[in-house]
C-alpha cells in the first residue's frame, strides 16, 4: 500500500497512489481550509433489505418512540434503547443514535453524559460482531443531529450543539471498524416522522460522512481553501490571555509566542498544583529515565504495573510543566501557572476571582487516552468529553456572568482537532467527539450570545501536544511544524474569525476504503488526485479485511473514455488495455498493505498472466471484479491479485511484491542491444492498438534484430477524460508496445510476463529496448533502466 517515499521532497514516485513516507520527513506546510453546506442530490434509493434489525438509542423516549414506530410501519425490525427502556442485546445490523436531540442545550446541561453512556454501551454490545464483519458496509450507525439543518455551518441558531459529540463520536468509529458505514444527518427540528422518513431514505446511500435536511433541501459540506483574514485585533502588554491546559505542548507553545512577540501576560492552566519539592524534578532526563525504569521492574503483578506506568505518566507532564514555567520565569516572560480543573465549575470559578477578566480565552484543556471503544469503560469516555464540553460551558459562563468580562473579552478561541473534523487514529473515539463537539459549540456561543468564538481543527503538532504516539500519527496525517502552528494561530485570533478553521496538510498512509467518503467535497487540497486514483480502479467494495484481502467491482464502458474508445481491440471490440489493467491490479493490491502501514515500495509483479477475450467493453459497461490477497512470506509482503471478467471467467493474474526500498539499478540486469533493420509488427489477426489515446513507439532502424523504440511523453489526460485523471505507475506506452510486438506472430489469447520489475520512473520511460524474440524488454527514463520485463510471450491459449 505504501510504495513510494517523499524524502527527499520531489523525489520520482514509483507508485502515485498511496504515498509513503519517514516520520522525519513528513513535516508539510498545511493549508487552511474552511467548510460550507452545498445543496446535493438527495438518495435514488434506500436499500432497505440490506438494513436487517436495528437499534435506536436516544434520551428523548417520545422521539425515539416515535422514530422507532414509524420505521417498525415501514416494515423495519427495531428495538429501543432510552431512559428507562433497556433493550437485551441482539444481533443489531445497525444504530440509529438519536442522543440528545430533543432537548435544548444550555451551558451546564450534564444530560449529555447519561445519553453518551447509553450509546457507548450498546456499540460495546455491537462491537465485536462488527470488527469481525469481512463486507463492506455490512454495518452501519447512523447519528442524528440538530442543528439547523446544515450541520451548524450557516448563520442559523443551533438549537442543540451537543449533537457534534456523536458527530465526531461516528467518524472515529469508522476508523475503528473499517467496514462499518457511517452517516450524520441534521435536521433543522426533532420532528420524530420526519427523521424516520429521512433515515429510512438515507439507509444503504453511504454517499456522505455528514449530510443535513433544512426545509426541503438536502446538504453536504464542502471544505474549501481560503487564506486568513487581515488582521483586525491587536495584542499587547495589556492583554490578559487564559488558556486551559496551556502548561505543555502546544497551548505552552502559544503562551510563549504570545509572551515573547507581543508582551502579552498568559495564565495557563493545570488540573494540579505545581509540584516544587519532589525529589524526580530535580533529576535530568537520563536519571529520571532510570528511575522510571526501576519502578517499572519492582511492580509485582498487572494491576501494580498498570498503576506504576500511571503515577510514571503524571510525573512526567508534572517535569514538563515545571521545566516550562521555571524556563520561561527566567527568561523574563509573563506567564503565569495556576492549578484549576477545567471541567470544575468552583475551580473554574476562583480562578476568574484570582486573574481578573481575560481579553482571549483559549480552550485549550484536553486528554488523550488512546483504546479502542470495546476497551474502554463508558464513564472513560464521558470523562475525556467532559474536559472539552464542561471545560468549554464553564468558560463561557463565567464570562457570561459579569458585562465587564463580557465586554473585555477580544477572542474566544477553541483548540479542536482533524480528529473530529474527519476521524482520528484508532484509539482517539472519546477524543475525536468532544473537539467535534467544541466546534458546534463555537457556533452555539457566537448565534446565541454573540461571543466571538473560534474553532480552530488542528493536525498532529510535530513531536507536541497529547498524541501519545507520533510516529504513529503521522501515518494519518502530515504534521504542522510548531512555528508554522503558533504563527497561524495568532493570526486566526487576530484576525477576528467567528468560524471553525481546519488546518490540514498530506493524507498519510492509515487509510481504509471507506474513509475515502470523508474527501470527496474538498476543493483545492493536494492529495485529491492520489484519492480519486485509488477510488478510481477500486470502484465498489464488496469484501475488506486490513492487512488481509479486498474484494471489489469496477465497472469500464466502451468509449467512455479515450483509452477505452478503441484504443485497444480484440476482433474489432473495444477492449481495456492491458497496462490499464495492470494499473487497475496494482492499484487495488495498494489496499491491501501490511499490518501497520510500514513503508514499502513495490518491486515487482510475477506470474502475470492476462486473458484478451476477457478485456472485451460493452457500451453500457463491463464489470472485473478485484481480489487481491496479501501474506508475510519469506520474499517479503507479497500481494496475489485475480481479476475476474464479466462473466466470472479469469481475466487476469498476478503477484506482487514489496520491499523497504525500491530495487536498484543494478536489479535491473539490461543488455541494450542495436535497433532491428526495420519495425517490429504490432499486434496479429485479432488484436489492434490505434496508439491515439497511449501513443505510438517510433522504434528505431538498425541492425542485429533487436528492438529500440523512443516513446513519447503521455500524460493521464491523454487516457482519461475526468477532474483527476488516475496517473499510471508504469509507463503505458512501453507496456503496450512490448506486449503488441510479442502479439505480432500469432493469434493472441494470453499474454503472460514471468516479471516485471520497476524502479522510481518506470512511469516516465522514453526509450524502450527489447530483445530480438521480443520476450525481455528494458524501459529507460533518461538513460537509466527503470523498468524491466522478463519472459513475456502471448499465446493462443
Amino acid at each position: 500500500m505504501t510504495v513510494a517515499t517523499v524524502s527527499p521532497p520531489g523525489a520520482p514516485a514509483l507508485r502515485p497512489h498511496l504515498v509513503s513516507f519517514t516520520t522525519e520527513s513528513f513535516v508539510r506546510p498545511v493549508e487552511r481550509f474552511v467548510w460550507t453546506p452545498v445543496p446535493a442530490a438527495r438518495p435514488v434509493t434506500a436499500r432497505v433489505a440490506d438494513v436487517g434489525p436495528l437499534l435506536v438509542v436516544g434520551n428523548d423516549v417520545a422521539l425515539a418512540e416515535g422514530v422507532a414506530a414509524r420505521l417498525r410501519a415501514r416494515g423495519l425490525a427495531v428495538d429501543v434503547a432510552a431512559p428507562g427502556v433497556e433493550p437485551a442485546p441482539a444481533a443489531w445490523g445497525g444504530v440509529v443514535d438519536l442522543n440528545v436531540a430533543g432537548a435544548r442545550y444550555s451551558p451546564g446541561d450534564g444530560d449529555w453524559r447519561s445519553a453518551l453512556d447509553r450509546s457507548v454501551r450498546m456499540l460495546a454490545h455491537r462491537y465485536p460482531d462488527w470488527a469481525a464483519q469481512p463486507l463492506a458496509n455490512g454495518c452501519w450507525y447512523l447519528v442524528v443531529t440538530v442543528m439547523g439543518g446544515k450541520m451548524g455551518y450557516d448563520d442559523a441558531p443551533i438549537e442543540q450543539p451537543l449533537g457534534g459529540i456523536w458527530a465526531g463520536l461516528a467518524k472515529g468509529l469508522v476508523r475503528e471498524l473499517p467496514n462499518l458505514a457511517i452517516k450524520v444527518v441534521d435536521f433543522d427540528r426533532p420532528d420524530a416522522v420526519r427523521i424516520a422518513d429521512v433515515v429510512h431514505a438515507e439507509l444503504g446511500s453511504w454517499d456522505q460522512f455528514e449530510v443535513g435536511y433544512a426545509g426541503d433541501e438536502r446538504y453536504v459540506l464542502e471544505a474549501r481553501r481560503q487564506d486568513a483574514p487581515e488582521p483586525r485585533l491587536d495584542l499587547g502588554a495589556d492583554d490578559l490571555v487564559l488558556i486551559s491546559g496551556g502548561a505543555r505542548g502546544v497551548g505552552f507553545a502559544l503562551a510563549e509566542h504570545l509572551a515573547r512577540e507581543f508582551g502579552c501576560h498568559v495564565v495557563v492552566t493545570g488540573r494540579s498544583a505545581m509540584s516544587i519539592d519532589e525529589p524526580w524534578l530535580a533529576l535530568d532526563d537520563a536519571a529520571f529515565e532510570e528511575y522510571r525504569r526501576a519502578e517499572v521492574a519492582a511492580a509485582t503483578s498487572a494491576t501494580g504495573l498498570r498503576e506504576v506506568r500511571e503515577v510514571l505518566r503524571r510525573q512526567a507532564e508534572l517535569r514538563a510543566v515545571h521545566h516550562n514555567v521555571t524556563a520561561a520565569r527566567d527568561a523574563g516572560l509573563r506567564i503565569t501557572y495556576r492549578a484549576c480543573d477545567c471541567a470544575d465549575e468552583a475551580q473554574v470559578a476562583a480562578l476568574f476571582d484570582t486573574v481578573g477578566a481575560p481579553t482571549v480565552i483559549v480552550h485549550n484543556a484536553g486528554i488523550d487516552l488512546p483504546k479502542r471503544l470495546a476497551e474502554k469503560r463508558p464513564e472513560e469516555v464521558v470523562d475525556t468529553v467532559d474536559v472539552k464540553v464542561t471545560g468549554f460551558a464553564n468558560l463561557v459562563n463565567q464570562v457570561l456572568a459579569d458585562d465587564g468580562r463580557r465586554a473585555t473579552l477580544k477572542m474566544f478561541c477553541n483548540v479542536g482537532s482533524l480528529a473530529g473534523r474527519l476521524g482520528g487514529m484508532v484509539g482517539q473515539i472519546d477524543y475525536a467527539a468532544g473537539n467535534e463537539a467544541l466546534a458546534r459549540l463555537g457556533f452555539w456561543a457566537h448565534r446565541t450570545h454573540g461571543l466571538p468564538a473560534q474553532t480552530l481543527c488542528w493536525p498532529t503538532w510535530e513531536r507536541l501536544g497529547v498524541i501519545t504516539n507520533y510516529d504513529n500519527a503521522v501515518r494519518y496525517v502530515s504534521t504542522i511544524a510548531p512555528d508554522d502552528g503558533v504563527r497561524r494561530w495568532t493570526d486566526e485570533m487576530r484576525a477576528g474569525t467567528t468560524s471553525e478553521v481546519m488546518f490540514i496538510g498530506r493524507i498519510g498512509v492509515a487509510l481504509v476504503p471507506s474513509m475515502l467518503r470523508g474527501f470527496w467535497r474538498f476543493t483545492g487540497h493536494p492529495d485529491l488526485p492520489r484519492l480519486h486514483s485509488l477510488a478510481h480502479f477500486l470502484g465498489e467494495v464488496e469484501l475488506f479485511e486490513p492487512f488481509a484481502q479486498l474484494r471489489s467491482a469496477v465497472t469500464h464502458r466502451a468509449g467512455d473514455q479515450p483509452c477505452l474508445a478503441g484504443e485497444f481491440t480484440v476482433d474489432g471490440v473495444p477492449a481495456l488495455p492491458v497496462s490499464v489493467l495492470i494499473e487497475q491490479m496494482c492499484s487495488v493490491a495498494d489496499w491491501v498493505a501490511p499490518p501497520g502501514w510500514p513503508r514499502r515500495h513495490l518491486v515487482e509483479l510475477s506470474d502475470v498472466s492476462v486473458q484478451f477475450d476477457a478485456l472485451r467493453l460493452r457500451e453500457e459497461g463491463t464489470r472485473f471484479v478485484n481480489h487481491a490477497v496479501g501474506a508475510d512470506t519469506p520474499n517479503g509482503w507479497t500481494v496475489t491479485v485475480a481479476v475476474l471478467g464479466d462473466g466470472g471467467e479469469p481475466a487476469a493474474t498476478a503477484t506482487l511484491r514489496y520491499a523497504e526500498d525500491p530495487p536498484e539499478p543494478s536489479a535491473l540486469a539490461a543488455t541494450f542491444p542495436p535497433a532491428a533493420d526495420a519495425p517490429p509488427r504490432s499486434g496479429g489477426p485479432r488484436l489492434r492498438w490505434s496508439g491515439l489515446a497511449i501513443g505510438r513507439p517510433r522504434w528505431r532502424v538498425g541492425h542485429d534484430g533487436g528492438h529500440s523504440a523512443d516513446l513519447s511523453a503521455g500524460t493521464a489526460a491523454d487516457l482519461w477524460t475526468m477532474p483527476f485523471p488516475p496517473t499510471a505507475a508504469i509507463c503505458p506506452t512501453a507496456l503496450e508496445a512490448a506486449v503488441a510486438t510479442a502479439a505480432a506472430a500469432g493469434t493472441g489469447r494470453r499474454v503472460s510476463v514471468q516479471r516485471i520489475v520497476a524502479r522510481p520512473g518506470a512511469q516516465r520511460v522514453d526509450r524502450l529496448v527489447g530483445s530480438s524474440d521480443g520476450r525481455h524488454w528494458t524501459g529507460l527514463a533518461a538513460d537509466e533502466p527503470v523498468l524491466q520485463l522478463t519472459g513475456l510471450r502471448v499465446t493462443g491459449g
